[in-house]
């Protein structure tokens, strides 16, 4: 059954389908017209321009300046005054020399029994060159007492004289045999210093014929054990 529509009403519709279609319309047309036109292109001064403007702009643009650090800058000054070294005097005063022949404590020939060099030509003497301290000088003018079985030497000096000649004699405890001498110069007017200059040992039977280099090492070797007197090998 169909509707029937007044005039009026027919009149009505119309007019609601118009609009309805207009507003469709414009829908359908909204979006290109809301998008903006396309902007024509820079020409090539237009360009230029630009760039010049923008170098302009960088060369007008300064960096800050930061106050330039003085490297030579003098805060604190302070004046010390150094003394020179005091130099000291040469003492004027020489040394005394040594004198060892009144000491107490010294070993005399009397200790003890001895038999001297024998006569033989195997007595041989050569020169020696041995240097000697102050020290060492004092240990051989001491000399040594045997005081046991155990100690096999008995040791004695004499001098120095006036002219600082000095001998150390060298015996057998067991038998009191003689078995070397050294003959030493002393330095009186210095410090006591001295000089190995020669030795004369015995190089008999009595001895098994003992060489020159024997008794060297002997004497070396004595000296150091007993006199605490460590001396060089001389020529």
């Amino acid at each position: 059954m169909e509707t029937q529509y007044t005039p009026h009403q027919q009149s009505l519709l119309k007019r609601s389908t118009s609009i309805w279609r207009r507003i469709s319309k414009r829908e359908r047309s909204s979006p290109a017209s809301l998008s903006s036109p396309p902007l024509p292109a820079p020409t090539h001064n237009q360009t230029q321009d630009h760039i010049s403007d923008a170098r302009r702009t960088n060369k007008l643009q300064r960096r800050p300046t930061q106050p330039k650090a003085h490297k030579n800058m003098i805060t604190h000054m302070q004046r010390v005054n150094i003394s020179p070294p005091i130099q000291q005097k040469p003492s004027e005063k020489r040394p005394e020399p040594i004198t060892l022949s009144t000491d107490a404590n010294r070993v005399l020939a009397t200790d003890m029994s001895t038999t001297p060099f024998p006569v033989s030509p195997r007595i041989s003497t050569v020169a020696w060159n041995v240097f000697l301290t102050p020290a060492q000088v004092f240990n051989l003018v001491m000399g040594f007492r045997p005081i046991n079985m155990y100690d096999k030497w008995f040791i004695y000096s004499e001098g120095p004289d006036n002219s600082g000649k000095l001998k150390v004699h060298f015996f057998s405890s067991w038998t009191g045999l003689k078995i070397a001498e050294l003959f030493v110069v002393v330095d009186l007017k210095g410090l006591g210093a001295g000089k190995i200059v020669g030795i004369k040992w015995n190089g008999t039977e009595q001895t098994n014929g003992m060489s020159e280099d024997e008794a060297k090492y002997m004497i070396e070797t004595t000296c150091a054990w007993v006199l605490n007197v460590h001396i060089e090998k001389g020529l």
